[in-house]
């Protein structure tokens, strides 16, 4: 099966400046989770985030202007072909702080980037989604 839903882990070694919604948002320095879906080609779209440094790729998405100065570290990919992209950013937005308006245009949440200052509450949260 080649869609569904990801997440990637994402670190950032120094502060990035991006623009969301016409307006400059600082991103500082430090590691993020970015909750994506794909319901086409999903092996493909995160192996594109995962790349994106190559030069291969034009901005497309939120997460290009992320992936220009960080890197991912760590990527999940649930292939089930279920739609779980709002759930996740739902869930994760229980426990992270998000960045406001980041991707997420198409649903009913605030963002689907989170900072993630805790990498254990992340993996537990993690084990949480992986299990329902």
């Amino acid at each position: 099966m080649n869609k569904g839903t990801y997440l990637l882990l994402i670190k950032t070694e120094e502060n990035i400046n991006i623009i969301i919604k016409k307006k400059e948002v600082l991103i500082e320095k430090g590691l993020y989770c970015y909750v994506g879906s794909a319901m086409k080609n999903l092996h493909q779209r995160v192996g594109r985030h995962i790349d994106y440094k190559s030069g291969k790729y034009n901005k497309h998405w939120h997460v290009d202007n992320l992936l220009e100065k960080g890197n991912v570290i760590f990527s999940v990919i649930i292939p089930d072909g279920i739609y779980r992209e709002e759930r996740i950013s739902k869930k994760m937005s229980e426990s992270f702080k998000s960045v406001k308006n980041f991707g997420a245009s198409d649903l009913k949440v605030d963002s689907n980037l989170f900072i993630i200052e805790n990498r254990n509450s992340f993996f537990d949260i993690l084990k949480e989604i992986l299990n329902t």
